[in-house]
């Protein structure tokens, strides 16, 4: 198992909690920012991700690009794929549910050309696919579909049916769909007498005689206990099912033998939706104990692990991801198995008013200690950024950081098992101007632009290992633009009717691929991929004249709740491209997408590269560049300014 390049770090492992009367510094760094934030207390001026400071190899972003493939009306996924791949995108996200897999014989896929065009498609544009392993409860497993005719009236609220046939009905696993919901043998039998079944949960409404119902039967149980005969048959079947993928993604890809099989596993989609199968109580009412079983994640986590541990070679260089932790904030790195090597997140955030939208929780003042003040700042937040910053307590920033912290007892953070570390990776995340209000496609797909060169730099260089956007489409292309499709909708609905990728597809490119590729040209300038020692860079200080700001503070205590000022969320995020060559992307962490931050002057002090050295400004959404002088310097210590916008543009010091 390959474990990924270590950078050079100050990792705060050990940082002791502050004492009550201690107070957060205001330096541009201090570990407190993150450790003050225990779980279950919330802060609009702590900022997590200002716990720590690392330089990353260039090689670390140009290798985390990725986006989830979302063909499904036409598209043509091989010329999808290949205006991601010449945009720089390296990872394509792509799902085959279980319930994909034949009743029958498990080693074959219903829909193996279409998932085999996907996975040709990701090879012929040298992008490795991330396969998604989910049970989705419409077809959470292997399961055959079929109607049944109730031979009696039913009445509502009543739990019997008299049906036509039932000789072929499982108790436990065969059961009456819920078609509105698409969740299959929702109310399951559970005795058959003669024609008559007892179901799980009461009917919603009458079912006259001679009505056809749907029924389905679930080859396996909804998860439970795996102490229990009927959880280890789930358990088992699970293992067989990344066994089948694994086969048949090194099949298709031709990669079968090698060291490294080319793709890689992420278990488990999203617990906020269509995760029933996970719940066996879900499938019951009243459910049969108080409270659903805990550890279930962890069970089907260690059982993909399990499988891949028994027969390396069908799992040869395949990363395993835990995706129960997209939606969940308690899956820890400490938990992981070994062959685990990522945590996953969804951090979608949308618009929020305070004080009106008040977090839950314990507050805390900019000192970092409890506030019952009752004051709350008024503003209006929506940026990508939102899940790294303080303002819900479940920040993705614990997982993200080199800095150990704890939620009920479980260690969270890169480095909680020595000599294997534990990333973070983001397989689904975007912004949507449409649901923002927004209705101008030019506007929309300039916001988008925005968002995703912030989503990129920031988080690729705070500890995220990869981030897949979501998604290559719109998934209402009525929406278009205006959705979170990164490609442009003239460009996939022409890929619906034409066959040939275009000669120039430079007319076709949206401005949010266009700039991440001009951001991934000059992380790949000079690019020395032997690199093993990241140049430690130290964020000294940031200073202004303007004092511009995010909100304003409270006038009875400006000490505890001072403003939140432009310099206090100045993002500074320092690549190495070789050992003289420094990408630095920089920008006003704003709070609210929508509102152009015009350029503000910033006065920064550099520790950690030379006073001699040669700097510029290049801006990706422009396509411009600048010389940038030093006001000061002594060795390594440098003092420049800055001309800071809401995105990215990128400091490059050679």
């Amino acid at each position: 198992m390959k474990i990924p390049m270590l950078v050079a770090i100050l990792v705060f492992a050990a940082a002791p909690m502050l004492r009550a009367e201690e107070a957060v510094s205001g330096a541009p760094i201090d570990p407190a920012q993150l450790t003050r934030v225990s779980f279950g207390s919330y802060s609009h001026w702590l900022q997590p991700w200002r716990g720590y400071l690392e330089t990353m190899p260039a090689s670390r972003f140009l290798d985390g690009l990725g986006i989830v493939l979302n063909v499904h009306r036409g598209e043509d996924a091989e010329q999808v794929l290949r205006m991601c791949a010449s945009n720089g995108i390296r990872h394509v996200r792509v799902e085959i549910g279980w319930g994909n897999l034949d009743y029958d014989d498990e080693t074959k896929l219903h829909n193996a050309k279409d998932a085999a065009t996907r996975l040709l498609a990701c090879k012929a544009n040298g992008i490795r696919p991330l396969i998604l392993l989910n049970g989705h409860h419409g077809a959470p497993c292997p399961v055959r579909f079929f109607e049944r005719k109730v031979t009696a009236d039913a009445e509502a609220g009543g739990r019997e049916l008299m049906l036509d046939k039932t000789d072929d009905l499982i108790v436990g696993h065969s059961g009456v769909s819920e078609v509105k919901d698409y969740i299959a043998a929702h109310s399951l039998v559970t005795k058959i007498d003669g024609n008559k079944v007892t179901l799980s949960r009461p009917l919603k409404e009458k079912i006259a005689a001679g009505t056809k119902v749907r029924m389905a039967t679930l080859k396996y149980a909804p998860f439970s206990d795996p102490a229990t005969e009927e959880g280890r048959r789930t358990l088992d079947g699970w293992k067989r099912y990344a066994k089948t993928i694994a086969i048949f993604a090194a099949e298709t890809l031709g990669t079968k033998g090698r060291a490294d099989l080319g793709f890689d596993l992420e278990i488990w989609n999203e617990m906020s939706f269509g995760s029933n199968f996970i719940h066996s109580n879900r499938y019951f009412d009243p459910p049969p104990t108080a409270h659903d079983r805990g550890g279930t994640y962890l069970d089907i986590v260690r059982a993909t692990a399990e499988a891949a541990d028994a027969e390396p070679a069908l799992f040869a260089g395949v990363r395993l991801e835990d995706g129960f932790s997209n939606t969940l904030p308690w899956p820890a790195s400490s938990q992981m198995p070994a062959r685990v090597t990522a945590l996953s997140h969804h951090p979608y955030a949308g618009r929020k008013v305070f004080p009106k939208d008040m977090p839950k929780g314990t507050a805390l003042n900019a000192l970092g200690l409890p506030d019952k003040s009752g004051f709350a700042p008024a503003y209006t937040e929506c940026f990508p950024e939102y899940f790294a910053t303080a303002l819900q307590t479940e920040t993705i920033t614990r997982d993200m950081a080199p800095i150990t912290t704890k939620i009920y007892g479980d260690q969270h953070g890169r480095f909680t098992r020595p000599g294997n570390p534990c990333w973070c990776w983001i397989t689904e995340v975007n912004y949507a101007p449409g649901e923002d209000g927004v209705t101008d496609q030019a506007l929309a797909l300039r916001l988008k632009a925005k968002a995703i060169t912030r989503y990129f730099c920031f988080y690729l260089n705070k500890g995220v290992e990869r981030l897949y956007l979501y998604a290559t489409g719109a998934n209402d292309t009525k929406q278009g633009d205006l959705e979170l499709g990164v490609l442009k909708q003239d460009f996939l609905n022409r890929k619906a009717a034409e066959n040939s990728y275009p000669a120039d597809d430079a007319p076709w490119t949206s401005p949010a691929l266009l700039a991440v590729r001009r951001i991934a040209e000059q992380m790949r300038a000079g690019l020395d991929p032997r690199l093993k020692e990241m140049q430690e860079i130290k964020l000294v200080g940031v200073e202004d004249t303007h004092n511009a700001k995010q909100f304003d503070g409270d006038p009875s205590d400006l000490r505890a709740r001072p403003s939140l000022f432009d310099r206090d969320v100045f993002a500074f995020l320092p690549f190495q491209v070789n050992a003289k060559k420094f990408v630095i992307p920089f920008y006003v962490m704003t709070r609210d997408i929508k509102c152009d931050l015009p350029e503000e002057k910033f006065t920064v002090t550099i520790k950690g590269i030379s006073a001699r050295a040669k700097f510029s400004v290049y801006d990706p959404i422009r396509n411009s560049r600048k010389s940038v002088a030093a006001i000061s310097g002594d060795g390594d210590v440098v003092k420049i300014e800055l001309s800071a916008a809401d995105y990215p543009q990128l400091l490059e010091a050679e």
